[in-house]
């Protein structure tokens, strides 16, 4: 597997792999509207966009993109990770992990300071355990906006130690 800083060309890919699971995988958890202001927050161009703002990295497997992830510090010592998208075909082969493992080695190489890493879930019971398994650790409602409606959301967080190692372990 090779990780990568995100190119304008991987704008299409990331939007697909971001509908996807809104449109096959979150009915459970989304109403119709909601998943459709899912699917239709963040167009081609907005990935771009988006790759000027923070830090924006590809997953390939095999000379394929199979995944995308970003990091964005919120204020001197915490980061959230913004967007985590896997191609449905991956996913349960240890892709989210390995995502989340270069996350954290990323922010501990470049942002020293940071002691704290968050995430947002709208579909906290699709994907919270997930988060659990990384050593994450619900701390309460939050919301995310798209630009079509806002949603509820689940805050999970990390915390990393002074000496700047991850505290919590990921588990299998």
């Amino acid at each position: 597997m090779n990780i990568r800083k995100f190119i304008p060309e991987d704008a299409v890919f990331c939007f697909k792999t971001r509908a996807n699971p809104f449109i096959q995988k979150f009915s459970s958890e989304l109403s119709s509207q909601a998943i459709a202001a899912g699917v239709n927050a963040y167009m081609p161009d907005d990935y771009i966009r988006m790759a000027e703002e923070m830090e924006f990295f590809i997953l390939e497997k095999n000379e394929k993109s199979i995944a995308f992830f970003t990091i964005k510090k919120i204020n001197k010592t915490t980061a959230e990770i913004p967007l985590v998208y896997i191609d449905l075909d991956c996913l349960g082969s240890g892709i989210g992990k390995t995502c989340l493992q270069y996350v954290e080695k990323w922010i501990l190489s470049n942002w020293r300071e940071v002691k704290e890493l968050v995430v947002d879930t709208i579909i906290p019971e699709y994907n919270g355990g997930f988060y659990i398994k990384a050593g994450f650790v619900p701390t309460g409602e939050t919301t995310c906006n798209f630009p079509d409606m806002s949603l509820k959301a689940l805050r999970l967080t990390k915390k990393l130690n002074a000496d700047g190692i991850v505290t919590g372990k990921m588990t299998k």
